[in-house]
């Protein structure tokens, strides 16, 4: 790698939404930003990748309107063109099989489904974030069958299907949010990550791609640079780490510091994982089944194109997937198969229409669960790492805002600018 100067203010460790956006509030506040990425193109799990014609997103990802990833990237000048998600019927799977809400809930039930989703955002979650979902749940909502309804909503709001740990409070935050509308990113979450690559670069970041990071080097417990895979020692004068918890704790081990704080945000962090089959569809044999839930597994059903156009050809791209929590899936080909009979319970003869597909087993989709012994907080409380001087952390395990996109941005951009020295 030949770096552009010598010594680098701040250093950024992570090419992705958390480290581009905490690499620009750091520039903008006039200080020299390097950003580092190990792999040859930014975006990590934001990228979107053409197949056949079709754009696919690493799975299902979508924007709440009026989250803080929004409100960030209108701020940056980096706000994506977006489409609405659908307001079509919900559907489950039970035992297997495709059912219609309305049709299986009773009068009473439904009269019960519609009085809980329409007091959503009367809820105050603040009281509630230290009891779990399950308890929430169990003392408001009479049915088991509006229950299972709500329960499958709870699970794509949080990403998690624990139901006995999860923050009521957390959760129910989240689908308050979510009844404010789902959008959907116009040519897929690339743009949003080419877009804070250009602001970066005006911003003045040194973007290194295919740099990786192996160890923080220090003096006395101070940050004073970063030791290269490959070998070259780039100097700075604070790091900004905009990764998990495990990768950070690996950069420390080699340098003999230690963090107490890390090493007990890491035994909390709980990752959760997803295996995601993403399809491209000539024809959808029936157009109205855009959204659909398990009720009885952890189990996410969308087509996204009946919001946005994904394909050159006028295909629709649909998302399913399944939610491993904190376990990845053992059987990869058992969790393909069981997502290819879900699919075909809803879109019979699917395969014959097939224009384009990508199987993506066992990915990241968050670094931490929120459980209510936190009171849905996630482990990291802010970006400063207390026993070391001029190391911060970013990402979706920092901070108390939001979930995924949302807290990663937010605790981007407080650590860019506590790392610059701006309060």
């Amino acid at each position: 790698m030949t770096m552009e100067h010598p010594f680098y203010d701040i250093a950024v460790i992570g090419g992705g939404l958390t480290g581009l956006t905490a690499a620009i509030y750091a520039a903008r506040s006039g200080r020299s930003v390097i950003l580092l990425e190990k792999d040859s193109r930014l975006g990590g799990l934001a990228q979107t990748a053409r197949i056949g014609g079709a754009l696919f997103n690493y799975g299902p990802r979508a924007m709440y309107e009026g989250s803080a990833a929004l409100r960030i990237l209108e701020e940056l000048g980096c706000k994506p063109s977006l489409g609405s998600g659908t307001k079509n019927a919900m559907y489950g799977i039970l035992d297997g099989k495709l059912i219609h809400a309305a049709q299986e809930l009773s009068p009473e039930e439904q009269t019960e489904w519609s009085t809980l989703m329409g007091s959503l955002n009367r809820i105050d979650p603040e009281p509630i974030r230290s009891i779990s979902m399950k308890e929430w749940t169990l003392g408001n909502v009479r049915s088991d069958r509006v229950r299972q309804f709500f329960y499958a909503m709870c699970r794509q709001w949080a990403y998690d299907d624990d139901m006995e740990r999860l923050s009521a409070g957390y959760v129910l935050e989240q689908g308050q949010l979510a009844s404010q509308g789902v959008r959907y990113v116009l040519g897929g979450w690339q743009t949003v990550i080419d877009s804070l690559q250009r602001e970066a670069v005006r911003a003045g970041v040194v973007i290194a791609a295919g740099a990786e990071a192996a160890q923080v080097v220090h003096e006395q417990g101070t940050v004073t640079g970063i030791l290269l895979s490959e070998g070259t020692l780039l100097r700075t004068g604070s790091i900004i780490a905009a990764a998990g918890p495990h990768a950070v704790s690996k950069w420390l081990k080699g340098s003999g510091l230690h963090s107490r704080s890390l090493e007990v945000w890491k035994e909390q962090s709980h990752p959760l994982y997803v295996s995601c089959l993403d399809v491209a569809l000539k024809q959808v044999p029936y157009p109205d089944r855009a959204f659909v839930l398990g009720l009885d597994e952890p189990f996410y059903y969308s087509n996204h194109s009946a919001a946005i156009p994904l394909t050159d050809d006028g295909s629709q791209v649909i998302h399913v997937m399944t939610y491993h929590g904190s376990s990845p899936a053992g059987d990869s080909e058992l969790v393909l198969r069981r997502l290819k009979e879900r699919l075909e319970a809803i879109q019979p003869g699917w395969e014959q229409a097939t224009a384009a597909v990508r199987f993506s087993p066992n990915l990241l989709a968050a670094h931490a669960s929120r459980p209510a012994l936190r009171s849905g907080d996630a482990p990291a409380p802010g970006p400063a790492v207390p026993e070391i001087c001029g190391l911060y952390v970013a990402g979706d395990w920092v901070g108390r805002e939001g979930r995924l996109a949302d807290t990663a941005m937010t605790s981007a951009k407080l650590a860019g600018l506590t790392a610059a020295g701006i309060d």
